[in-house]
């Protein structure tokens, strides 16, 4: 296996020769085919589709050179050696059939255990992966070859579109199939990363492999020169509404993460016409970027210095350190720097080049949201199977359009060679995925997917962040509009930077401060609040919901009906919309309007974004109301409630952060007015350092006590410091 295979001995499937093996040109470069369209694709191009498939990872292991480059592992030891991915997508056709129904049985029960799992490491120094006998390069070459001819006999006797009278849906056995070739697209690209980082004399490009790209500006020097770096200006891409998530109707495979809704009004912002182009990231490099704790996030900083990181990981230094001349390392090649094809950086390389980059020019730089990343992709709110490029053109017919996506090369290209969008944004689509600001997330009316239940749920927690756009290596799903695939922050993939600014902000700095602080303590799951689970002070989170069932508990107890409750510390609305999970109606007041403009927007079903030290943007969102419960909002001086709002059957007040300074700022209206507490109705109090006995002197004779406990309220200072307070909680009922 040192030299290049001889077809007849390695390839399982259909050897890549044109006119035999479907992608394959007549130059003998393999490239993808279409993205099926489920509603019309037949028995025959879904064999096509997964031959292609099949063909392109033996043709990308074929570039491994000896048993070390399969056994080898990668020396970040994040990863298995490469034979587990040679053997690793073969083995889930085998378990996602069986559980489809479409396969009654294993081929080899001890390769679909060893081979079923892959690994997402918990950090970037969790390194302990290897420690097992592999299998040989023959054994999984043989079972490949068994698991092959198992697959075409399950597609030949598959029922597709013209055979149901319907598109194939996600209800159908035939999900199973299309579920397992997808998830094949999904290795090609991550081993390919993994076959970039190995050492060049352990890697051959295979003739059948697409060509890196010819288009590049080169220096002789290895440093970029005026005319080698595209200019990369932003551009106005207009507001309007982002409407998130893949209907079930569209006729293309999806994983389960692509489904459900979202709707969010964005104004307008600036993005970067291109990627950020290695020409940009060496003025980064050059500038000492890697040597400056104060642009890296906490997390990024631990990750840098831990790895010595000093540039970009397939930059190949050409002198001494401090010299900053390069060379590149495509998949299998080292060529001279192309300065103009984008970066290749983890999500900690791109959040500190965007803090490098607002610092030379004063401007507040990020990545996009996914939220964004939808607007400046200039679809139509509502896409349609026209505007999905993949579901239209092969490689080679993206190649010809200027776009790089499905192999249309074998490496990033010019990042200023695609067509532009109507708003004049390259790579829109391909080339590199972008880094996103948002974590991994599921959006509304998301629904695991049987054939495959821990694809998105275990990484909805915080820890993965979005990449969205595809690369030069997308293929099928990969490339799709609606594709939003997730990796851990330290984790290197095919992607790179896309830059935005952020719209003038409508509120001033400590205001946006303070939302943020507030979305976070009373919407932020503990993953998100800590950036991982099993954290020792996880219960800290989510303060609402265990107000919510002391209140209710105590309600149930005292046997009094809450049919209307007034929030008298509203906030962003979490108490009001925790308590709104119940048949009541809640009415939330506070005098912050920025407060009161959010919990707004979440009544209407929009998902608001915040910021969290060290984690991007996250997005709260309402929990589901009851059928007889409903929330609103009013601004209004906490202190002076209108009096139209009525009468209330209770009224809660829970203030983490006291900004009335005590007890009689908030307590004052309830003590004073006969009606906006009926007589009878319960009162819950929940402020730092408002013990009963301070709160008996406010409230007097007008109220009996029935519980005091206290709860602990989070709030994140950075990356790693986190305040706790204690509230004091007392529950009491009107005389």
């Amino acid at each position: 296996m040192n030299g290049p295979r001889d077809p007849q001995w390695w390839y399982t499937g259909v050897r890549p020769e044109p006119g035999r093996c479907p992608g394959v040109a007549e130059s003998g470069e393999i490239r993808a085919l279409p993205l099926p369209d489920l509603s019309v694709c037949s028995r025959e191009e879904v064999l096509d589709y997964f031959d292609n498939a099949w063909t392109l990872h033996e043709v990308m292991f074929a570039g491994l050179k000896g048993a070390e480059a399969f056994y080898r592992p990668p020396d970040h030891n994040l990863r298995h050696p490469m034979i587990f991915y040679y053997g690793h997508t073969t083995s889930l056709y085998v378990n996602k059939l069986r559980v489809s129904g479409l396969l009654d049985a294993p081929i080899d029960a001890y390769l679909e255990h060893i081979l079923e799992m892959g690994v997402d490491e918990n950090s970037w120094d969790d390194m302990s992966k290897n420690e097992m006998v592999w299998p040989s390069v023959s054994e999984v070459k043989d079972y490949r070859a068994e698991v092959y001819r198992t697959v075409v006999g399950i597609i030949e006797t598959t029922p597709f579109a013209p055979d149901l009278g319907r598109p194939v849906t996600m209800n159908d056995q035939a999900w199973a199939l299309l579920l397992s070739i997808e998830h094949d697209r999904i290795h090609l690209e991550t081993s390919s990363v993994l076959v970039r980082e190995m050492r060049s004399r352990l890697v051959e490009r295979p003739a059948a492999w697409p060509a890196p790209s010819p288009l590049r500006r080169t220096t002789e020097t290895g440093k970029p020169e005026p005319g080698s770096v595209p200019a990369n200006g932003t551009v106005t891409v207009p507001g309007r509404t982002a409407q998130l998530g893949k209907p079930l109707s569209f006729p293309s495979y999806g994983w389960d993460s692509a489904y459900g809704s979202r709707r969010q009004e964005l104004p307008d912002f600036e993005a970067a016409r291109c990627l950020v182009s290695n020409g940009e990231f060496h003025g980064f490099v050059a500038d000492g970027g890697y040597r400056r704790p104060e642009l890296w996030s906490a997390e990024g900083e631990a990750w840098r210095r831990f790895r010595n990181t000093k540039w970009p990981r397939f930059w190949i230094p050409t002198g001494p350190t401090g010299l900053h001349a390069f060379r590149l390392r495509t998949l299998f090649d080292e060529i001279d720097m192309p300065w103009d094809w984008p970066v290749v950086v983890n999500y900690h390389e791109a959040k500190a080049f965007a803090a490098w980059r607002s610092e030379k020019e004063g401007r507040d730089y990020r990545l996009p949201t996914e939220a964004e990343y939808f607007l400046l992709r200039d679809l139509p709110e509502r896409p349609g199977v026209a505007d999905d490029v993949v579901m239209r053109l092969d490689g080679g017919q993206l190649r010809e359009a200027g776009v790089n996506l499905g192999l249309a090369w074998g490496s990033e290209g010019p990042v200023d060679l695609s067509p532009t969008t109507s708003q004049g944004l390259h790579d829109a689509g391909g080339n590199l995925w972008a880094w996103s600001e948002d974590t991994f997330n599921p959006l509304e009316g998301f629904t695991p997917h049987p054939y495959y239940e821990d694809f998105s749920v275990p990484s909805y927690g915080g820890q993965h962040q979005l990449i969205l756009g595809g690369a030069y290596i997308s293929t099928g799903e990969l490339g799709s509009i609606w594709a939003r695939h997730f990796y851990r922050p330290h984790f290197l993939q095919q992607a790179g930077i896309r830059l935005v600014v952020a719209p003038e902000s409508t509120v001033d700095s400590e205001a946006r401060a303070e939302l943020d602080r507030v979305l976070l303590g009373q919407y932020g799951t503990a993953e998100q609040a800590f950036g991982r689970t099993g954290h020792p002070l996880a219960a800290t989170a989510a303060y609402p919901d265990r107000l919510t069932a002391k209140f209710t508990e105590a309600a149930a107890t005292a046997g009094v009906e809450l049919r209307r409750v007034a929030d008298l510390a509203t906030g962003a609305g979490g108490l009001a919309f925790s308590l709104a999970r119940y048949p009541v109606e809640v009415v939330g007041l506070d005098d912050r309007p920025s407060l009161i403009a959010a919990a707004d927007r979440l009544a209407e079903g929009t998902d608001v974004g915040y910021r969290v030290p060290g984690r991007g943007e996250l997005h709260a969102r309402r929990p589901s109301l009851s059928a007889g419960g409903g929330v609103s909002f009013v601004l209004a001086e906490t202190a002076r409630p209108p009096a139209a709002l009525g009468t209330f059957d209770g009224a809660v007040v829970a203030d983490a952060f006291d900004r009335l300074g005590g007890a009689a700022g908030y307590l004052r209206p309830l003590v004073g007015s006969a009606n906006l507490l009926r007589a009878g109705g319960l009162l819950l109090v929940a402020l730092p350092r408002a013990s009963a006995a301070e709160l008996a002197n406010v409230l007097g004779e007008a109220f009996e006590l029935l519980s005091e406990s206290t709860e602990p309220s989070l709030t994140r200072v950075d990356g790693r410091r986190y305040e706790i307070t204690d509230l004091e909680v007392s529950i009491w009922r009107k005389r």
